[in-house]
């Protein structure tokens, strides 16, 4: 039996948490030349460490793909604040099964630190979050949502 992990070939962003969404988006845009896609806000329940909630995600992505940047603007009072300068926020990664590859991350001493779409501790999730011991978080998204945030261009 294959061993349940995070597959490099399934990254499709680099996230990047911001204050100011519209200016990182135009700065973005002048410097490298990327254009947005998929963007909107979403409420959502979460369970973060210190247990459950909600927030509510401004997100954008790069058109430009197959991996894309995302900017996601910060949260105060969750992990997702800006990080120091030059450091990424997250990596997103496609996941068949996000249950099995985040238990075998937990396994690895990579903690769960955010289920995103249910505040229960113990209901399974489409997005969750781990923290390396970097600092880096990886992100694990069900493969499903895909099509939802893409369509099937990707």
């Amino acid at each position: 039996m294959e061993e349940l992990r995070v597959r490099y070939e399934d990254l499709y962003h680099t996230g990047i948490v911001v204050e100011d969404m519209t200016g990182a988006q135009e700065e973005l845009s002048d410097a490298l030349g990327v254009t947005w896609g998929p963007q909107g806000t979403s409420d959502q329940a979460v369970f973060l460490e210190d247990g459950p909630g909600s927030v509510t995600f401004e997100f954008a992505y790069t058109a430009e793909g197959p991996h894309h940047l995302e900017l996601v603007t910060a949260i105060p009072g969750t992990l997702w604040t800006v990080t120091a300068p030059g450091h990424a926020h997250h990596t997103g990664y496609w996941c068949d099964d996000v249950s099995g590859v985040s238990a075998a991350l937990s396994a690895k001493g990579i903690p769960l630190v955010a289920k995103v779409g249910t505040d229960q501790a113990d209901a399974p999730s489409m997005v969750v979050y781990h923290r390396a011991r970097s600092g880096l978080y990886i992100e694990l998204v069900a493969r499903a949502a895909r099509a939802m945030l893409f369509g099937d261009d990707q």
